[in-house]
């Protein structure tokens, strides 16, 4: 290899480093929008919405109100970031439950069910998206028109019951936005329960009594 290949061979393998390597500045930003989001997070959760200021964010992370502004166009816009990504996290967890019971469609709903009410028990979820977002996201919701994150979950998570007798001929968007009622209506018992483990508990215990009677009523298969 001459020289004039070996230097031109490092300067290649230099820009390519280069041009995959974030600046700096670009970098910082990153840290401190997820620093802010973090710090967010921990306060909507133990405090609500209502309660939390952006004094308390920014006093926490140590960042000024400016670095938070930048980033966020308020406390509405990073309620909803927070919201975005805990939300995002758990369709994340109720989809991967779900396809791991692939096989059989009861038991997919079944474990994606489970995944979903486990969480309305988690804090973050609990406070954040089940509690305040409803106060504070509704308006945003209905000025956009924008279907609940749920509902497509919901959809993918359902769909291979259409193949079993108890739901033959069914729609799937009746089924999902029927099964999405219900659903709302399980997060805010448990999350408005003394005992959000405990009131789990009970909607695990209605929710197998609907589906045994079901099965039983039809003669459905379980898989």
């Amino acid at each position: 290899m001459s020289d004039y290949q070996s230097v031109t061979d490092r300067r290649s393998v230099l820009v390519r480093s280069c041009v995959s390597v974030k600046p700096l500045r670009a970098r910082q930003a990153e840290a401190t929008r997820s620093l802010l989001l973090e710090v967010a997070r921990e306060n909507f959760t133990r405090h609500g919405y209502a309660a939390t200021s952006i004094d308390d964010i920014t006093e926490q992370a140590g960042v000024a109100r400016g670095a938070l502004y930048h980033h966020f166009s308020g406390k509405l816009a990073l309620f909803r970031a927070v919201y975005d990504a805990v939300e995002a996290d758990v369709v994340n967890r109720v989809l991967a439950a779900a396809a791991s019971h692939a096989a059989s469609p009861w038991e997919a709903v079944r474990a994606g069910l489970t995944a979903f009410l486990d969480a309305c028990a988690e804090p973050s979820f609990r406070r954040i998206v089940v509690l305040d977002s409803v106060s504070v996201l509704q308006s945003k919701v209905l000025e956009e028109g924008a279907d609940p994150h749920e509902l497509p979950m919901l959809r993918n998570v359902l769909t291979p019951l259409l193949g079993t007798t108890a739901f033959s001929g069914v729609a799937i968007d009746a089924l999902t936005y029927i099964a999405l009622g219900g659903l709302y209506g399980a997060s805010l018992y448990i999350a408005r329960a003394d005992d959000p483990h405990a009131g789990r508990a009970e909607v695990d215990l209605v929710l197998d009594t609907l589906v045994r009677g079901l099965l039983a009523g039809t003669g459905a298969e379980t898989t």
